[in-house]
Parts: structure tokens; C-alpha cells; sequence
């Protein structure tokens, strides 16, 4: 039996799209039908739920707050879900992890072959996006564990590990700031910059750095894609300010150099939670184990580059 109904399900997709075809193509249903939920809907409300645009549906101020409700309802659901999933035993069962895209190649591959050795009938499931992406995920019980960076500490969520890393300059083995121990961030004035944008944490922090320097910088390419920024620097086009984990993978394998910056403590908190540890699988917390345990060497490894 569905928790939810479908009458509630047309609602919150034709408040989503603004459109009755969309919320039908979503749905798998014929738009006539998704409109008779609407009109039944707004029949037993007494009132209108939305307002019919020439360009679409937009919801009245009844419409938004059954919207609301209805939201918080399928959250609940997913939560619910998800603690019944982890009844199940932990023969097989599946790790859930939200992560963002510099931890995707290496990192993660990494620790899942060692969840594997400790539980080979244990899978993954890796959702990559930002941070605000992977909390919200983690918040609703739609993943296990979540790795994110400066998570705040009033969200009602567990923090297992955290890992403060400093900043440092990232450019091609071979270039000449990778063959020092420290980089000043006056350094960069005659170098061609490679931006992250406000999207990523590490933009702002290094947007307040670049903002000390009294002259501008030469500043080439901006993204939201930290695999981008690595391709670039490594065509030899520029330099980049980022974290050892950003890098962690190319550094090893040679194909990157990382300095971190002097004359600043700034760094980044990469933290693993999750919403109860006590609620996860075995394999869930052999995880959580292994991701605490990597997380401390990369940490290690930044202060002592540091």
C-alpha cells in the first residue's frame, strides 16, 4: 500500500515543473488524469490550490503550504525507509554514501576495496554532488554517511571524523612554486589563476585570500568542477589554490604538485557523519571506520606538508 497518495504526488510534481504535461511525463501518467488529482484535490479543499499562467501552474498560498506538508511527508518516508532497510541483515547489505567529485576517483575506490576485504557481500551506492546537496541527503535518511566539508554542528547530525586541511597552491609537478616548501600568496600575481567558483566551499576562502593582494590577478578560467580544474593545471594552463584532498590521487601518482600557502591558518573542516551510527549495518560501520581512518592520514599527511 502506498504512504503517500497520488493525488498528493501530482500536487507536489506540478508545483515542482509549474507544468501539468511535465508532472504527467514524470509521473508516467496522462496529463488529463494528473489534472483531474489537481481538480479533486482543490474540489475537497474548497478552494483553488493553483493558479492557471499562460505559461504554466504556479501554487496560490493554499497550494504552497499542502506543497509544504506533502514534502515533509515524503521525507519522512525516506527516513522511515531507511531505518527499515537497516533491519536487514548485514549480509549484503548496501552503504549508501554521499561524497563530493574530488573524492569520487580515488578516495572512495580506495576505502570501498577495503570494506570489501572485511565484507565481500557488502555493495556501495555513491551519490557525488556539493555539500548542500550530500546534508540534505544525509538529513532526510536517503544515505547512510555523508562527506562534506564545514559541516555545521547544529543540524542534528552525528560527526564521526573530521579532518582540518590547510590551503596550497596546486600546479604542474614541474612548475617552479612546487619546488618550495611554502608558498606566499603574493606569489601568484605573476602566475595565471585558476578559479573555483562561490558554488564549492574553497572558492570564497580563496576569493578572501586573493582579495588581500593590493594588485590583480591573472585570472584565466573559472569552474564548479574541481576534475576541470585539474585537467587545466595539468595542460600546463595555470595554478590553483584547493586542499591536499582536492589533489590527493594526482599528487601520488605524480601528475600534480601541492604546496601549501604560508602566512595563513586557513583551512577547511572535511568532516564524516552520519545520521545515527548506531542505526547503521555492520558493513555501514566498518565503513564509517575506514572513511575515519583515511581521513586522519590525508589529515596527517596536510599538516605535515604544512
Amino acid at each position: 500500500m502506498p504512504l503517500i497518495t497520488q493525488g498528493a504526488k501530482a500536487l507536489e510534481m506540478v508545483a515542482r515543473f509549474g507544468s501539468i504535461r511535465k508532472a504527467a511525463e514524470q509521473m508516467n501518467a496522462t496529463a488529463s488524469a494528473v489534472n483531474r488529482q489537481i481538480l479533486n484535490l482543490e474540489l475537497e479543499y474548497g478552494q483553488p490550490l493553483f493558479e492557471r499562467l499562460p505559461r504554466g501552474m504556479r501554487p496560490t498560498e493554499a497550494g504552497r503550504i499542502l506543497v509544504g506538508q506533502v514534502r515533509k511527508l515524503q521525507q519522512e518516508i525516506i527516513a522511515t525507509g531507511a531505518e527499515v532497510e537497516g533491519l536487514r541483515p548485514s549480509h549484503g547489505s548496501t552503504v549508501s554514501i554521499g561524497i563530493m567529485e574530488c573524492l569520487a576517483t580515488g578516495f572512495l575506490p580506495k576505502a570501498f576495496r577495503r570494506l570489501q576485504a572485511q565484507h565481500p557481500g557488502a555493495s556501495l551506492r555513491a551519490h557525488v554532488d556539493g555539500t548542500n546537496f550530500i546534508l540534505d541527503k544525509i538529513k532526510s535518511g536517503s544515505i547512510d554517511l555523508a562527506i562534506a566539508f564545514n559541516t555545521p554542528q547544529d543540524i542534528g547530525l552525528n560527526i564521526v571524523k573530521t579532518a582540518h586541511l590547510r590551503l596550497g597552491i596546486v600546479a604542474q609537478p614541474s612548475h617552479q612554486l612546487m619546488q618550495r616548501k611554502h608558498v606566499d600568496i603574493e606569489d601568484i600575481l605573476s602566475e595565471r589563476f585558476i578559479s573555483t567558483d562561490d558554488s564549492l566551499t574553497i572558492g570564497p576562502m580563496a576569493d578572501l585570500l586573493i582579495q588581500k593582494l593590493r594588485s590583480p590577478i591573472y585570472k584565466i578560467a573559472v569552474s564548479n568542477s574541481i576534475a576541470l580544474l585539474k585537467a587545466t593545471i595539468q595542460e600546463g594552463l595555470g595554478i590553483s589554490i584547493l586542499t591536499l584532498i582536492d589533489v590527493y590521487e594526482e599528487v601520488r601518482r605524480g601528475e600534480l604538485g601541492f604546496v601549501p600557502l604560508s602566512g595563513t591558518r586557513m583551512s577547511v573542516a572535511l568532516s564524516l557523519s552520519s545520521r545515527d551510527v548506531n542505526a547503521l549495518t555492520d558493513a555501514g560501520k566498518a565503513m564509517a571506520g575506514i572513511i575515519a581512518s583515511s581521513l586522519e592520514e590525508v589529515q596527517a599527511l596536510s599538516l605535515n606538508s604544512a
